[in-house]
């Protein structure tokens, strides 16, 4: 399986001063987590001992709390994302079976069922419909064979959210079939509206639901590695068998200190939520000056949103972009989607600022 042009693009650039192509908030550290001289007496205590390969039972309890339908048995704390969609789909294969994929998406989404033998069916949600859940093209995707349908919501690269009511009048339509929904909900904790403290999860409202995160987009935490997987509880000890195969478990200081930024990290999030709105406002300050070279559908959650180039080549406006001003975007070439490209508004508010001003000044050019 070759290196993805996401992750080459990325890594080959990764010492630009203004990196606006990754998808995440700003970096925490642990004092950050810890506060108040608590740091020492909160981890100085952690064994190196066995962790269960389920997870703790504290952390899988802080992980079922902010899931609106899930108990402790519902929860599967995984190395990151990644390894809960990997288990996922490895449990789910089986000969002549298919998935469908809203598009644009994370390219593990459909790369790892592809590389494990599915027919992946991928629907484009489009520009022009403000990237909403096309029902009717999913139900014309479904057969008997079809295994699920994988949604992510908050998008990545898009920002756009399928609310709740659309996902169970969904699963309501895909009864009829031997099929899941598995959401990718990596960026539900950051909602863009003021009274909104988190996106709610259909993630165990019906069996055939999951729903997979982390804790490092909303956070800042991605060098954790620490995620889960949230659905029927008799479907994930399938799962858990194949971990304790693998990874076997997250190490317990991990999962403490993921504890603590599900369990005492609101002041985080409500910081980075402050910070994505001010990055919003100024790129809309951005478009209002250029509306004749770039246009966006407004994302209303996560940390990612994914404007549209009217008149330039993406790979080349992002080329030249990071060579003239040393800022760095992701081309929409790493979603399949050429005249897009991806930028980071969870960066830090300072940052995108400056960012803004050299791209004003790129596209003055």
């Amino acid at each position: 399986m070759a290196k993805s042009f996401l992750d080459e693009w990325l890594d080959d650039r990764a010492s630009a001063r203004f990196n606006l192509g990754e998808s995440g908030v700003a970096n925490v550290r642990l004092a950050d987590i810890f506060r108040g001289g608590t740091l020492e007496s909160e981890l100085s205590g952690v064994n190196f001992d066995h962790n269960p390969t389920l997870g703790s039972q504290a952390l899988r309890g802080a992980i079922a709390a902010i899931h609106d339908h899930s108990e402790i048995e519902n929860v599967l704390v995984t190395a990151g994302a990644s390894e809960a969609i990997f288990l996922y789909f490895l449990a789910r294969r089986e000969f002549g079976a298919n998935v469908v994929v809203l598009t644009p998406a994370f390219h593990s989404l459909y790369d790892v069922p592809n590389t494990l033998g599915f027919e992946v069916r991928r629907i484009e949600l489009a520009d022009e419909e403000g990237y909403a859940l096309p029902v009717e093209r999913i139900l014309g995707a479904v057969d008997s064979r079809t295994r699920c349908i994988v949604i992510t919501t908050p998008s990545n690269p898009m920002g756009s959210v399928v609310g709740y009511d659309e996902l169970i009048g969904l699963a309501a339509e895909l009864e009829r079939f031997d099929c899941d929904i598995l959401l990718d909900e990596q960026y539900r904790l950051l909602p863009h509206e003021d009274n909104v403290i988190r996106f709610a999860s259909a993630a165990n409202r019906s069996p055939r639901v999951f729903s997979v995160g982390s804790a490092g987009k909303c956070y800042g935490a991605v060098g954790l590695r620490v995620g889960w997987i949230v659905g029927d509880a008799e479907f994930l000890q399938e799962l858990n068998a194949l971990k304790a195969l693998t990874s076997h478990a997250i190490s317990k200081l991990n999962d403490r200190i993921c504890l603590e930024l599900l369990t005492s990290g609101n002041d985080l999030l409500n910081a980075n939520r402050s910070a994505v709105r001010r990055n919003v406002a100024k790129f809309e300050q951005l478009l209002a000056a250029h509306a004749d070279r770039l246009q966006w559908v407004r994302p209303s959650g996560g940390t990612v949103a994914f404007p549209k180039l009217l008149e330039d080549d993406s790979v080349g406006f992002a080329q030249k972009l990071y060579e003239r001003h040393d800022v760095l975007v992701l081309p929409g070439e790493a979603f399949d989607r050429p005249g897009h490209f991806r930028i980071r508004i969870g960066a830090d508010p300072r940052n995108f600022s400056e960012a803004m001003t050299l791209m004003d000044q790129f596209l003055n050019e």
